[in-house]
């Protein structure tokens, strides 16, 4: 056994594509058990590994892996000019070695690999992070309209309230009836409609305010086309307002994740989640999912639901600092490893 205070010295960082697949399977099984087999099969694409970047670091003790920190690289606009970003993200230390000064360890790695950071912190992330000068933001929420109520009350899943089900469902049927209907259409097999609107989407207006995710071709092919849950992922289109959503069942419970929303005119975006959530009541999805942090989607989606994030971020240069700080202007489902927006098992 080895003492708290030794551990640290005799740690090794590695490149994540120097460890087995084994070894990381075993780690993210005890520290993601809901989606260890796909961070297992599949890290290249979560945390976007590129031959030309810096990989994700792995921390290893006694020929076992007890820590990482991951990122996944992003360009930022700031000011009108392009910068690199990384997002930290799967950042986590085996409870048995917590205390010992990994955590102060990894994100020293981390923050040699680029100069512009950003994350989406757990309690125990920030506390780490703020220690190193990073700020924090809670600007940004996930939203969440439950359909289905009682499919997330334990004790009435042992009881048969069909009937208060469809009761339910029938008054947000109301609630929610729009004249005109939309459907969904799959990604895979439409994909160039979404890549041609995506080259004609509006930017976000006060572009010197805050930064904006870079969200350009090779962004949108990683993140869509090399998912490898694009079957699952499909587009809503209404008046040159598209949103890409991710629809799938994990536990007995239908989610349906809105992604991304975006326009090619001026067209008010509003309009297509209400017809995305009257869509979901109607085709029996138990609840819809978003990341914004627009203020006019409080009838759509219930305020008491609503549950702030923490974004936090850091820069070596004082300027992209300070617009960091404030958060992005449109962050949303898609980006980062936001509460898994994708796929979980």
């Amino acid at each position: 056994m080895h003492s708290r205070d030794s551990i640290s010295s005799k740690c090794k960082i590695h490149k994540i594509s120097e460890v087995s697949k084994e070894k990381l399977s075993a780690f993210y099984k005890k520290l993601y058990p809901e989606r260890y087999k796909s961070l297992t099969e599949n890290w290249n694409w979560w945390y976007r590994v590129n031959k030309d970047f810096a990989e994700p670091i792995i921390l290893s003790l006694d020929d076992k892996v007890i820590g990482q920190a991951a990122f996944l690289v992003n360009n930022l606009i700031v000011s009108n000019k392009k910068i690199p970003a990384i997002w930290f993200q799967d950042y986590a230390v085996l409870p048995e070695f917590m205390g010992a000064g990994l955590g102060k360890l990894l994100t020293k790695e981390w923050m040699k690999v680029c100069p512009n950071q950003m994350a989406m912190c757990s309690p125990y992330s920030l506390r780490v992070l703020k220690k190193f000068g990073w700020i924090d933001n809670f600007e940004t929420k996930r939203l969440v309209r439950p359909i289905n109520y009682f499919k997330f009350v334990p004790f009435a899943n042992k009881l048969n309230l069909n009937l208060f089900n469809s009761a339910l469902r029938f008054f947000l049927k109301k609630r929610y009836a729009e004249n005109d209907n939309i459907k969904p259409y799959n990604l895979s097999e439409n994909f160039k409609v979404i890549s041609e609107s995506f080259n004609l989407k509006k930017m976000p207006e006060n572009n010197n305010d805050y930064a904006i995710i870079n969200r350009d071709e090779s962004w949108l092919n990683w993140r869509l086309m090399e998912c490898p849950y694009k079957k699952d992922i499909y587009f809503f289109e209404y008046q040159n307002s598209f949103s890409i959503v991710h629809i799938y069942s994990v536990k007995n419970i239908k989610r349906l994740n809105i992604l991304y929303t975006y326009s090619t005119d001026n067209f008010e975006e509003t309009k297509i989640y209400k017809l995305i959530t009257n869509w979901a009541i109607n085709n029996d999805i138990d609840f819809v999912w978003a990341i914004s942090k627009r203020k006019d989607l409080k009838n759509i989606f219930p305020r008491v639901y609503y549950r702030p994030l923490r974004f936090a971020s850091w820069s070596s240069d004082s300027s992209i600092f300070n617009v960091l700080k404030k958060g992005f202007l449109d962050l949303q489902g898609i980006d980062s490893d936001i509460e898994s927006g994708f796929y979980v098992e």
